[in-house]
């Protein structure tokens, strides 16, 4: 992705997630290209990088418009990072390194820091996060499924931080994943990723003003 696609990327992201672009609102070219002074072409390919992270969608006769997330994606975005994510873990952990866990200490310390990461920053580190723990498993097309299923999760965790307060914080968070992890105890990393994402979903189907 080019910088000037990545930067008109990077700004529409902030002003859907900030709330200065509602969802269901029409994301008109021609206003979006004076507000970042750009032109069409870059503006387009912009457009078409947030559908694929599930921040906008095309309708026809109606063009590109902030999507909004319905409680049953949600649910269908849970079901498949489990089902990823545990894969993922399964065949990582019994033959991690001890730099890798140095490395995902890093991440975690980023993920769990208070208070919780933009949406954006989260989203950055949770790739990193897989990227380090797949590092030697030479699974490139699991690693690009649940980045792609991870920028899908953008929209559905901006909604979770607004009720983070609420949630019970005594819930496995990454801390006690990577613990898990760095004791090659594989099932108990599944259950404690399985347990997290549970518990949010529930936190989401709560509270978030969606259908």
């Amino acid at each position: 992705m080019s910088t000037l696609v990545e930067k008109i990327v990077n700004g529409i992201r902030h002003d859907i997630l900030s709330g200065h672009l509602r969802p269901g609102e029409a994301l008109k070219q021609v206003e979006l290209a004076n507000r970042y002074g750009v032109s069409p072409i870059p503006l387009r390919e912009a457009l078409q990088r947030l559908q694929t992270e599930g921040l906008a969608i095309y309708l026809p006769y109606r063009g590109a418009l902030v999507a909004r997330l319905s409680k049953s994606e949600a649910t269908d975005i849970v079901a498949i990072r489990n089902s990823l994510e545990s894969l993922a873990l399964r065949i990582a952990v019994p033959g991690i390194s001890e730099q890798q866990c140095l490395h995902l200490e890093r991440v975690v310390q980023a993920l769990e820091a208070e208070p919780p990461p933009e949406p954006a920053q989260w989203m950055a580190h949770a790739l990193d996060f897989y990227a380090i723990l797949l590092a030697h498993a030479n699974r490139p097309l699991l690693l690009s499924t649940i980045h792609s299923n991870i920028k899908r999760c953008i929209l559905y965790y901006a909604q979770i931080v607004k009720h983070m307060p609420e949630h019970d914080s005594n819930l496995p968070g990454w801390r006690g994943l990577l613990v898990a992890i760095r004791d090659r105890d594989t099932e108990r990393a599944v259950l404690m990723l399985q347990t997290r994402t549970e518990s949010y979903l529930g936190l989401f189907l709560k509270h978030a003003d969606v259908d």
